[in-house]
């Protein structure tokens, strides 16, 4: 599994998002990408993950980045691979909206071991929780295992995204956004629990809102964040003046441009 180190050798191991993929996602803010990976490099990626996971003593549920600064190679080669930047920029589709395309900023990763009996996550959108100024800001889960819906796996809020921020929850009797708007789920069809196989994906829209179940099977759910958005996005700082709250880019150095590359 050596070669699969070179960035040439990772990017034959990655596909790309097909139009039809990209129409589904436009409409419903979310779409599963069988077979994003191959299981060649879904395996290594497990492997290369519980060991670094093990060998810096982490916890079962930690939540690791993988690719920043470049702390695993096989990790930031995946995430930062031309194809991966390629198919962001596809789903972020900024041409719909001005005569140039933008370019994709990698914002963090996570490699995820979810113990069995870990608590779901409750309703929520990424970007309300995040504080980026504008949409396009989207969130790859891949999967490094089998993953089933007893396992706690993510279910979709289909086209709530068009509702833009929903905001965060704010009601002490309200847990999460499915019950603080419990009128959603009349507007917006909430999709069964996702079944994986090793190198699966579905990605999802920063205003998607979503969530999963406990993971309720004896076996660990082993799974792969990778987070992008717009390259022109600015963030809050939480400094409120007459003109809003100042927002400021996102460091080069932390989250570059990962596409197009100069």
């Amino acid at each position: 599994m050596a070669q699969l180190l070179d960035p040439v050798h990772i990017a034959s191991h990655i596909r790309a998002v097909t139009p039809d993929e990209v129409d589904f996602y436009r409409e419903h803010g979310w779409v599963k990408l069988k077979g994003l990976v191959s299981a060649e490099l879904t395996s290594e990626l497990l492997r290369t993950g519980n060991e670094w996971h093990d060998r810096h003593g982490k916890r079962g549920d930690e939540w690791l980045p993988m690719a920043q600064n470049s702390q695993v190679e096989l990790f930031r080669s995946l995430v930062f691979s031309e194809v991966m930047g390629r198919n962001a920029q596809l789903l972020i589709d900024r041409t719909r909206l001005s005569t140039t395309d933008v370019g994709v900023r990698y914002r963090i990763d996570h490699f995820i071991r979810k113990p069995p009996g870990a608590p779901g996550v409750p309703y929520h959108q990424d970007t309300t929780e995040h504080g980026t100024d504008r949409g396009g800001e989207l969130q790859f889960w891949l999967a490094l295992t089998e993953a089933r819906p007893e396992m706690g796996t993510m279910r979709f809020l289909s086209g709530v995204h068009r509702e833009g921020p929903l905001g965060t929850v704010l009601r002490p009797d309200a847990q999460d956004l499915l019950q603080y708007y419990p009128r959603l789920t009349e507007h917006y069809p909430l999709t069964e629990a996702m079944h994986y196989q090793p190198g699966d994906a579905t990605v999802h829209h920063g205003f998607m809102v979503h969530g999963s179940a406990p993971n309720r099977s004896d076996r660990p759910r082993m799974s792969y964040i990778m987070s992008f958005t717009p390259a022109d996005s600015r963030w809050w700082n939480g400094k409120v003046g007459n003109w809003g709250s100042e927002r400021t880019a996102l460091s080069d150095a932390a989250n570059p441009v990962i596409y197009p590359l100069a």
